[in-house]
């Protein structure tokens, strides 16, 4: 369970530093980074009311770290109550996590959910043992 716990609060800690980069991010004004800004201001996207590709960027990446949260610690509520169904859901789900983060994320993100799949199929292999 202490584990399933880990891989937990690496889910959580991933999500915190996401939002943390993200709004650091924002203050950074080099001339390439205020361009690339401004060009995605002015892509204009008709959804159902006007936005441009900068507010979907930002509401998309805060919405990545902030989901992220939500299942570390969703996955932690229910370390106590932990049995082999929630593992093998929680060992599918964060495979196909780590398979979307190997072909767009960075090697942190990567490392972090990599460290999260191996803790829950440990927990689970306990059971297995048990």
């Amino acid at each position: 369970m202490k584990l399933f716990k880990a891989g937990s609060i690496a889910f959580i800690v991933l999500g915190t530093l996401h939002i943390v980069v993200q709004v650091l991010g924002s203050f950074s004004q080099s001339a390439t980074r205020i361009a690339i800004r401004h060009t995605m201001e002015m892509h204009k996207i008709n959804l159902i009311g006007e936005h441009n590709l900068l507010q979907f960027y930002l509401g998309f990446s805060f919405m990545m770290g902030f989901l992220v949260c939500v299942v570390g610690t969703q996955n932690l509520l229910l370390a106590h109550i932990l049995n082999k169904k929630i593992c093998i859901v929680t060992i599918v789900f964060t495979s196909i996590i780590l398979f979307i983060s190997m072909i767009y994320f960075h090697l942190l993100a990567t490392s972090f959910i990599l460290f999260s799949l191996i803790c829950y199929c440990v927990s689970y292999r306990k059971f297995i043992m048990m």
